[in-house]
Parts: structure tokens; sequence; C-alpha cells
């Protein structure tokens, strides 16, 4: 009995050593496998294979757990308003260009300046023919100097034949003074030159808005080649001059021992053109008062010498005018204080050809090459009787 009962204690103590093997073997698992889940709880997910995985949304963080005493000095932010101000242009080519500025509107033209004559007019002579002149003009009476443009070369034949003539006269000369040539007309003008030798051609481009820096460069070339020619007689390649009667006028009483004097047709208080559509337009630029000085038309008037060097002398420093007649025996003479005296036997104008009104007049205006003839023709008419 005692043997029996020893073995079933025996074996019973074996069991029970074996079950606590096993409970110590299965804590250690479930031990083990919480350990696992731990570490793949901690793990992020794994994005999918088949799309890219979205941006995480932005969490906000989590407010901090309010305490018993909030310090006095810290309050809780207020909520930031919308930002309603446009976006500022990128600092960097990483960000998208910024879009171009607008075009600036067109600048206004800019105002008209004031230009002096010494800034346009170019002196000297091409051609100057000091032949012309002999002894400096100390032997003459008159000397006509035909302001012309280069391509009038039927007009200076004109002049030439009729009363151009009387330059045939010791103690008259006559020359045509033109501005420098388009290249052109150069060749012709030489080949007339050549034929004729009384082309004065100065170094002012040729144009109708240059007639004043043409009769500048005439003033010129009587101050330099002709200062002792008492009289100078300005006049235009279309005009019909009475020579024989100019010399009578200029040697009448009261005009012989004339200094510092201009006869013309004087036109008084003739006012400035302002509408760009007048061949005679005249800016508030060039000349800003309302009425000119009293001025003798340029189609022809006669000068005393005295006035050809003070006239030359002051004309640089004044704004340029291209009106050559006003400028020259208006806003110079003016100035200088040269008189202007108004002769009515310079008509100036177109006049009905009537043998009596050629012989009685100085200067028509507005004749035409073949009116040069018709003209020369009545004034040497010696049957028609005119009254005194």
């Amino acid at each position: 009995m005692c043997n029996r009962d020893d073995s079933s204690g025996a074996v019973s103590g074996e069991r029970s050593a074996m079950g606590g093997v096993r409970r110590s073997h299965a804590a250690a698992l479930a031990a083990l496998g919480a350990l696992l889940l731990l570490l793949l709880a901690r793990l992020p997910p794994s994005a999918p294979a088949t799309a890219p995985a979205p941006a995480p949304a932005r969490q906000r963080a989590p407010d901090p757990a309010p305490s018993a005493a909030p310090p006095a000095t810290r309050a809780p932010p207020a909520p930031a308003p919308p930002d309603t101000t446009p976006p500022r242009p990128a600092a960097s080519a990483a960000r998208a260009p910024a879009a171009p500025p607008a075009p600036p509107a067109p600048a206004a033209p800019p105002a008209p300046s004031e230009l002096y004559t010494r800034e346009l007019y170019v002196g000297g002579h091409e051609r100057p023919h000091p032949e012309l002149c002999p002894a400096l003009g100390a032997h003459l009476r008159l000397l006509i100097l035909v302001t012309s443009a280069p391509s009038h070369a039927a007009a200076r034949d004109a002049v030439r034949l009729t009363w151009g003539h009387y330059a045939a006269r010791a103690d008259v000369a006559l020359g045509f003074v033109l501005g420098a040539p388009p290249a052109a007309l150069r060749a012709a003008i030489a080949a007339e030159d050549a034929l004729y030798g009384d082309v004065i051609v100065g170094r002012s481009l040729d144009s109708y808005s240059n007639l004043t820096l043409k009769t500048l460069s005439m003033l010129e070339w009587v101050d330099t080649y002709c200062p002792r020619a008492p009289r100078l007689l300005k006049t235009d390649d279309d005009m019909f001059i009475n020579v024989g009667r100019l010399l009578e006028f200029a040697a009448a009483p009261g005009r012989a021992n004339a200094t510092r004097t201009v006869w013309g047709k004087v036109v008084r208080r003739s006012l400035p053109k302002r509408t760009t559509k007048s061949k005679y337009y005249v800016s508030p630029v060039q000349f800003p008062a309302k009425v000119f000085p009293d001025f003798a038309t340029g189609p022809a008037y006669l000068l005393t010498a005295d006035c050809v060097r003070p006239l030359l002398g002051a004309a640089p420093a004044e704004p340029y005018l291209r009106l050559e007649d006003v400028f020259v025996t208006g806003v110079l003479a003016a100035r200088l204080g040269v008189r202007r005296v108004h002769a009515p036997e310079f008509y100036n104008k177109k006049v009905a050809a009537h043998p009596c009104a050629v012989q009685r007049g100085l200067a028509i205006h507005m004749v035409r090459y073949h009116e040069q003839f018709d003209l020369w023709r009545k004034l040497l008419d010696g049957k028609t009787k005119c009254a005194s």
C-alpha cells in the first residue's frame, strides 16, 4: 500500500511540474504578441500601390490643457481676418512670373522750341562772284540783287532779256541770289553760271521756309563784296522793275542823302496769321506779339547801304522768323531804328498792264515769263503819252 501511494504521489508531482512549464511558456508568448502588436501600432500605415498617397491634411495642433490660472499677459489669439490684398509679384524665379506692365500712355508732343537765327544760318557762298561789283561798288549808283529759286531758270532768263539789260551800264550791277540747290540741279546751275556769270549761290538750303536765310545771304554778300554801293534793291524773279525810274527815285531831293532808310510798300499794324493752314502762318513761339512792326513787303524794297551791316549783325540774336520781309525790314529794322518809308510807286502787286501804269510804277509783282516781254515793250513804248 505504501509503495502504491508513493508512486501515485510522484506521478502527481510530475504532472504538476509540467503544467507549470506550460503556463510559463504561454505567458511568454502572450507578452511577445503584445509587444509585436504595440510595435505594429506605432508604424505608419502603408501607402496603396495603385495611386500616390495624398498629402496629409494639416492638422491643427491640440490646444494645451487649460491651467487653473492662466498668466494675465497671455490671452488667446483672436482669429485673423481674411486677407483681401492682391498677391505681391513673385520675388524669385521659382514662383510664377509677374504679369507684364501695361504700356505707358503716349506722351504729348513737345512744345515747339524757340530757334534763334544763329542756329540756322550758314555763312559764306559757293559761288561768290566778287567781279560783279568792281572796286567794292565805289562806282555804282544802284546794286540790284534778285532772289531766285534754283529751278527758276526761265524766270532768270526773262529778267536778263528785259529790264535786266540795265546791268550793261557801269553804274548798275545785277546778280541772282540762290540758296544751296539740290543735287539734281547742280549741273544745270553750273552751266547757267558758266554762261552768264551772275549766279550767287549761298550755303543754306534753298526752300520757301528759308527765304529769310537767303536774304541774310544776300546781305552778307553785299557787306563782303559790295559795301560801297550807295543803294541796294532787293527783289524777286517774278517782278518787273522800272530801273530808269528807280534811279530817278533814289536821286530825288530828300532821298539822295538819306541814311538808315528802307523804301517800299510799307504795311502797318499787320496781324500774324495763327492758323496752320495759312502760307504765312507764324507760331506764337516764333513771334509772341499780337501785331507785327511796320515792314516793307518782300517782293521789292530799296535800302541805303548803311543799313546792311547793322541788319546783318542784329539777325543772329533774334528768334528765327521765316517771313523774310517781316523779319528784316520789320523786326530787325524796328530794333535798330531804321526808317521804313512808304512809296506808292512800289506797287508790289499785279496791275493792269497799261503803258502808263508800267511807266509810272517802280515794281510790279506776279509777272510770268512771257509777261516780262510785254511789260518791257510797254515801258519802251514811245507813242503813248501819259499825264505826269
